[in-house]
């Protein structure tokens, strides 16, 4: 019999870990009996109480969503260095092994990881809790009482503030573009720039070393960058403008029950998801890029990478436009009007939620903001 203690063999899980997971069972226990719907629920109908208005109800939850997760991000902003650590460490290990790198750091106890995972966790229950209940109808028809809280007044039917308006521009004259005119430009435009890159690439050799140069190659990159991602969706769009190009428009104002289904602004709401998933992606390339800057990594390298990424974003942002256009044609317009909500706050976050946020000034400093 050897004389190993307990305490050699088995390794007791960290204080912090023990209290992260049972945080997150019990949030996960919470959302599985439905507490994050009832949340949702009382929130809109406590706002209505005091709005009278079931649109502008709509808008103020998204913005108290952002007003409560604010201590999360808060945290996030403490432990972001170990988070960008931790997720190149993920980006970087094989999908079969990340589970058990995640695993690895709760185990020791990381809590960074520990919190990544619980706000991660909490996001995705407050975007599908809040998605959910505006799939519900329940401006015509009296909610079930059993979904409030028992302070939150059940309110009166039918619902006050249903008909949601909103601007939208009726063209009413276009004219057309000939064909010859379009392709002949669009030749001309695609043998010029096919010529200046191959000018381009027989004389950068000679210029790399010129330090005064430095700044006409970086925008000239940037230039591509910017070009070769979206060079199929900008030939798509201008080839539709220049056969519909407008003469003659007015401001007509469109109106959406939130009970019920709206093409229009099924539409409005696809565009603004694509525009928005653009916007995230090029935030994301602007903080790697100062990252990478920090990290003197060489100008051709970030260049080429954030040409891949903004690629790739142009693309999502088309998918996840053509999804939103499928998929809200199955829900009432109240869902378009929180998706709108959503976004416009995420938009609208670095003028005003983000100000709340404390940040580590050696960064900021460190790193020249690109413009």
């Amino acid at each position: 019999m050897n004389g190993g203690t307990v305490s050699d063999v088995k390794r007791e899980l960290p204080f912090v870990s023990i209290v992260g997971m049972t945080i997150l069972l019990l949030i996960i226990v919470w959302f599985v009996k439905g507490g994050s719907f009832r949340l949702y629920a009382s929130l809109f109908f406590g706002l209505y109480f005091l709005t009278h208005s079931s649109w502008i109800s709509i808008i103020l939850v998204s913005v108290v969503q952002n007003i409560l997760l604010l201590p999360m991000r808060i945290l996030y902003e403490r432990y972001h260095d170990d988070i960008k650590i931790f997720e190149d460490e993920v980006k970087n290990s094989k999908i079969s092994e990340q589970q058990l790198l995640i695993s690895n750091k709760v185990r020791q106890g990381s809590g960074a990881v520990i919190f990544y995972v619980i706000n991660f966790v909490l996001v995705i229950i407050a975007f599908f809790s809040a998605g959910r209940v505006f799939l519900l109808e329940f401006y015509k028809t009296p909610i079930d009482i059993s979904y409030l809280y028992s302070f939150i007044h059940f309110p009166e039917y039918p619902l006050k503030g249903v008909i949601f308006y909103f601007p939208l521009v009726d063209i009413t004259r276009t004219i057309a573009v000939d064909w010859y005119w379009i392709f002949y430009v669009w030749g001309a435009l695609f043998v010029v720039m096919a010529l200046a890159k191959l000018l381009w690439r027989m004389v950068k050799p000679l210029l790399s070393k010129n330090e005064k140069l430095l700044g006409v190659r970086i925008n000239y990159n940037r230039f591509l960058v910017l070009t070769g991602s979206v060079v199929g969706t900008i030939i798509i769009v201008s080839t539709i403008f220049l056969r519909n190009i407008p003469m003659g428009a007015q401001i007509v104002w469109w109106s959406a029950d939130l009970a019920e289904q709206n093409t229009a602004f099924n539409i409005v709401t696809a565009v603004c998801t694509a525009l928005a998933t653009i916007y995230s992606g090029w935030q994301h390339n602007k903080i790697e890029t100062q990252e990478a800057r920090a990290k003197n990594i060489s100008e051709d390298v970030i260049e080429k990478v954030n040409w891949i990424h903004m690629r790739g974003t142009v693309k999502n942002a088309i998918m996840l436009g053509l999804f939103a256009v499928w998929i809200t044609r199955l829900m009432p317009s109240s869902h378009d009007l929180s998706v709108l909500a959503f976004e416009a706050c995420y938009v609208l976050s670095p003028v005003t939620f983000d100000l709340l946020i404390p940040r580590k000034k050696k960064k900021e400093e460190a790193v020249e903001e690109v413009v």
